[in-house]
């Protein structure tokens, strides 16, 4: 299990708290699944994303719903919450778990920032923001930051 360091002053709660709930440790990654499939609140989804100025400066909302917001709320005009569809919320929990991953391995939300937001010689020079909403990319840079984590940085 990712642990965050709370005393960190960037951040209140984990990334994943604000989809999955503060009992997030206590999930199965079937139950993960089963809620991911689900679809998450878009709200919800806005608020974690808002706990990143990386995130939130860099349009990850639009690479997790696909379509403009406001054409996404406009479809469920008249409901009082929008709810991702499940591809859609897997993309959410993809950006959600690597910013937690990237915090705990770096320590800091900053630095977890900065780290996701250049280019990365292991991953072919790609920034690893920009692979994260394709479940191939995800998997690359959670592997590599499972390597940081570990001392291995080839």
């Amino acid at each position: 299990m990712v642990s965050v360091d709370i005393s960190d002053p960037d951040i209140v709660r984990r990334p994943t708290e604000y989809l999955l709930g503060d009992d997030v440790g206590q999930l199965s990654p079937m139950m993960v699944y089963r809620i991911t499939a689900d679809g998450f609140e878009l709200n919800d989804v806005q608020k974690m994303l808002s706990i990143s100025h990386l995130y939130s400066t860099r349009g990850i909302l639009r690479h997790i719903v696909g379509t403009s917001i406001k054409r996404s709320q406009g479809r469920h005009a008249g409901n009082s919450s929008v709810r991702l569809d499940s591809h859609q919320s897997a993309i959410a929990f993809q950006y959600a778990k690597i910013l937690e991953l990237a915090i705990n391995t770096f320590g800091t939300q900053t630095l977890a920032e900065e780290w996701l937001g250049r280019p990365c010689k292991y991953l072919d020079c790609e920034i690893p923001l920009g692979v994260l909403d394709n479940s191939v990319g995800f998997q690359a840079v959670e592997q590599y930051l499972d390597r940081i984590k570990c001392g291995i940085y080839q």
